[in-house]
């Protein structure tokens, strides 16, 4: 007997890019998620992603934060001197 996934659907934004074999890391609702492995990215666009772990399915809508999903690097102000 196969048991099923959870699916989670979540407003928030990715702390690094999304890699098959390694853990996903993401804010929600005030929260740090630090997932297990991802074994599969099902979906993936400005607004929205879908990704599958060991366990659950996670629906995460980034916006207001797309770049988030796109931007391997993260961006910060540097102060002028």
């Amino acid at each position: 007997m196969k048991k099923e996934k959870k699916n989670l659907k979540l407003y928030g934004k990715l702390m690094c890019p999304i890699t098959i074999g390694k853990s996903a890391i993401f804010a929600a609702g005030g929260q740090i998620y630090h997932t297990s492995c991802v074994v599969a990215l099902h979906e993936q666009d400005d607004e929205h992603i879908h990704f599958e772990t060991i366990n659950t399915h996670y629906h995460l809508s980034i916006r207001p934060f797309p770049l988030a999903a796109v931007c391997p690097l993260p961006v910060s102000l540097a102060a002028c001197a």
